[in-house]
């Protein structure tokens, strides 16, 4: 671009993205703004103690006044208390101040933790905050799918809600739904109409509790449970790979078949 020179700044503005092109031009040439196309961009994001949060890395970026950026095959990284946390990559992102929209092949990793897969995507930068719709989540030995999802990348945690289905593969495997969950790197939560099966064995619980450090399942809130010969109701229900354990006001009904008799 002879007589003129390219500088982009990329800079942050109350926790949002913000991206300037400065046309230089000779003395006595009108300046004009045009849409700016540029390769290798890089974007950073600092928190309130003024450390680096997060990076945006893209490989070719275009921006304009006045209408949203959009960058292309973007990577990002995550960063809490000095700690590449969270990894990122899609096909492009487009943003404008705080909020950005991830499109196209999302892959959200954590180390060790969750794995997201989906094709979109919104970032909001002040809230630290990513949202997606109908998704599946990995996390150690679960599996997740939900209609709604969000994901907080300062505490590492995620939300899901509008009816949840999980698949727990730990010390013994269960298949669970219920209505929201929080899920972290090492234990997932789920409330509201949870249904547990268990082989030939069902129950039903206010509240379950799982740790892949264990891969034990807790239940609790009124859980009531079903096997093969019988009922059983209790405050609290553990399940484990070689034994169910309960405790709290149990109460058990066996059924004539359970002793050796007719069923």
């Amino acid at each position: 671009m002879s007589g003129k020179r390219i500088l982009i700044l990329t800079l942050l503005i109350g926790g949002g993205i913000a991206a300037w092109l400065v046309l230089s031009s000779p003395p006595g040439t009108k300046q004009t703004v045009a849409v700016s196309r540029a390769s290798e961009v890089s974007l950073v994001g600092y928190d309130e103690q003024g450390k680096t949060a997060w990076i945006v890395r893209a490989e070719e970026g275009q921006m304009e006044k006045g209408k949203d950026s959009q960058l292309s095959h973007v990577t990002l990284l995550f960063t809490s208390d000095d700690t590449w946390t969270l990894r990122g990559k899609c096909d492009s992102l487009s943003y404008s101040d705080d909020k950005a929209t991830l499109s196209g092949n999302v892959v959200l990793s954590e180390e060790g933790g969750l794995h997201l897969v989906t094709n979109k995507a919104d970032w909001d930068t002040a809230s630290k905050e990513i949202r997606a719709g109908n998704v599946t989540i990995d996390v150690q030995s679960a599996s997740l799918t939900a209609h709604t999802f969000s994901y907080r990348t300062d505490k590492q945690e995620a939300a899901m809600g509008g009816g949840v289905h999980a698949s727990l593969s730990g010390e013994s495997p269960l298949t669970v739904t219920g209505d929201r969950a929080m899920a972290k790197a090492d234990s997932i939560a789920i409330d509201g109409n949870v249904r547990v099966r268990a082989g030939d064995e069902a129950y039903y619980a206010s509240h379950l509790e799982y740790s892949s450090k264990d891969g034990i399942t807790r239940l609790s809130g009124g859980v009531v449970g079903t096997f093969v010969h019988g009922t059983i109701s209790a405050g609290r229900i553990r399940i484990a790979r070689d034994e169910t354990s309960a405790t709290e006001n149990v109460h058990i009904a066996l059924d004539d078949g359970f002793f050796g008799g007719r069923e």
